[in-house]
């Protein structure tokens, strides 16, 4: 959907080949309509070790497997004391089990082909700056940094490239979600905006350029870093004035 689904589109028009995955058959179907006979759509919970291996397959089909991307997750509000079992183990299978099994299966991939490859993760400013109400999110996203920079010294010697997004708030089926679990949805869109000293929200296309920059040869000495992608959010040290800038 938002940030996948961008970034399909950006590897697409750069002239890649695209396997995408996503447990909602209906969304998958859509994008795979839009995308064109260049998107191969594998219907698969990420959570699952099967389906990194399904997609894997398909993609060593269509030709050389040369980057892979773990973007899927999921956002379940809830504090500490308020922890469900429920909750933290479907977060936690998702966001960070769906991204080890990511990296374990294209590493291996790649350490078989002999292909210096790039994986990218999609972590999030949540991983370095604490949000209301995001305990089980801000977990699984800190171990997405945590990966990224094992997986980048690890395979650094076989050519392999490790690297992360931190998205801000982002212009996301998610997101709107989110906003409209809100008291005040209209409010809590503009805090969105306001979180940024750019003084907007990102777009899943901005985010998804600089996903494609990571997984491209112009990044070709860059591994192990976790990349801001949020507006300027996370050098704020400060309130938001009541001007919203």
């Amino acid at each position: 959907m938002g940030i996948g689904r961008a970034t399909a589109a950006r590897c697409l028009a750069d002239g890649g080949r695209v396997v995408g995955v996503d447990v909602d058959d209906a969304a998958l179907a859509d994008a795979a309509q839009e995308l064109g006979e260049s998107f191969v759509p594998v219907s698969g919970d990420v959570a699952r070790r099967a389906t990194h291996e399904h997609a894997a397959d398909e993609a060593e089909r269509l030709g050389t497997l040369t980057g892979w991307v773990n973007n899927a997750g999921i956002e379940i509000a809830g504090r500490a004391h308020e922890l469900r079992d429920t909750d933290l183990e479907r977060t936690l299978a998702v966001n960070l089990t769906g991204t080890a099994y990511g990296c374990s299966v294209a590493a291996g991939r790649f350490l078989r082909a002999g292909t210096a490859g790039a994986i990218v993760n999609v972590s999030s400013l949540q991983a370095v700056a604490a949000f209301p109400d995001s305990f089980a999110y801000e977990a699984s996203k800190g171990g997405i940094d945590a990966l990224t920079r094992q997986v980048a010294v690890e395979y650094g010697p076989a050519g392999i490239r490790c690297n992360a997004v931190r998205p801000g708030a982002i212009d996301t089926p998610m997101s709107h979600r989110t906003a409209a679990e809100a008291d005040d949805p209209e409010a809590e869109w503009a805090s969105y905006a306001a979180l940024h000293p750019l003084g907007r929200i990102g777009t899943a296309e901005e985010v998804g350029a600089v996903i494609a920059f990571l997984l491209g040869p112009d990044a070709s000495f860059v591994t192990g870093a976790c990349l801001a992608v949020d507006g300027g959010a996370g050098a704020r040290c400060y309130p938001v004035r009541s001007d919203g800038n």
